[in-house]
């Protein structure tokens, strides 16, 4: 394969490892959605480029490509890839699937587990467990634990969190990201970011609907204080996932997002990802097209 292959692919590595840095100069909402379309665009890049590669190695084999119907010079010269080559693709891209559609089953179980669930519930369990359930129209989860140790306002803060994992549909943001992650391993300090700034998310929006952030802080500080459980795949709840940096961000005064050159720079760098994806799935179309008919 060519320069034009390897290019793209350094320029999405690149694209997403700059993207970290988004959450520092913009919004917790804006941060996801940007760095969700910039996972998603990364792994549909990679995908795209081991799909290439796969069939450029399958087009070397003479019975391949005659059992295939493609013609002989298809990709001649320094275009082609060695099979041995297109075979590893190959196995990395069922790898890659094989993971992602394990992460989805184990994702849905947990849902299902708790599901049909709606408005507030609490349950017999230890410790920090608060957690929201998507469905129709979902629901909110407490142990009882938790509902001993918080306060009236601070369990209002709480179930004002949850709520607003469900009223965003945070969840299918983390599902996207965790499921790219999955797949491409060297995507999970994006999915990390992604999960965390739902958190922010939420911190913020109940912070808004109990009007006070000191309080949404304090009822943070003390759900740490209760040790978190594992957060299950796909599951949104009110862990201590970094919550001194959620308590430090919420006692800052909330101040509007502003337009700065760290922002722009971030930007540019998710604009690159987005075009090393395209150019990926532009190769693999290119491909395509020569196969003959």
């Amino acid at each position: 394969m060519n320069v034009l292959l390897v290019a793209p692919l350094l320029l999405v590595v690149a694209g997403v490892a700059a993207g970290w840095f988004l959450p520092r100069v913009t919004s917790p909402a804006s941060s996801v959605r940007v760095l969700t379309v910039a996972t998603v665009a990364a792994a549909a890049g990679v995908a795209a480029a081991l799909a290439l590669v796969a069939l450029a190695g399958a087009s070397e084999l003479h019975e391949v490509s005659s059992w295939l119907g493609w013609c002989d010079a298809l990709y001649p010269g320094d275009h082609g890839a060695a099979p041995w080559a297109g075979a590893l693709a190959a196995a990395l891209l069922v790898v890659a699937a094989r993971r992602a559609r394990r992460y989805l089953s184990r994702s849905r179980a947990e849902t299902a587990a708790f599901a049909p669930v709606e408005g507030v519930e609490v349950v017999a369990a230890a410790g920090a467990v608060a957690f929201a359930v998507p469905g129709s129209p979902g629901g909110v989860i407490l142990g009882d634990e938790l509902v001993r140790t918080l306060s009236r306002d601070e369990r209002r803060a709480v179930i004002a969190h949850e709520h607003a994992h469900l009223d965003h549909a945070h969840h299918r943001y983390v599902r996207a990201v965790e499921t790219c992650a999955a797949a491409f391993p060297f995507l999970v300090p994006l999915a990390r970011q992604v999960r965390f700034n739902t958190e922010r998310w939420a911190d913020e929006t109940a912070a808004s609907a109990v009007g006070s952030r000191t309080l949404v802080a304090r009822a943070i500080a003390r759900v740490a204080l209760l040790g978190a459980p594992t957060p299950a795949p796909g599951v949104l709840g009110f862990r201590s996932l970094s919550a001194a940096a959620r308590v430090e961000a919420l006692l800052r005064p909330s101040t509007p997002a502003r337009v700065t050159l760290p922002a722009a720079a971030s930007t540019m760098t998710i604009l690159t990802t987005l075009a090393g994806s395209s150019v990926q799935v532009h190769h693999l179309a290119s491909f395509l097209n020569h196969v003959c008919r």
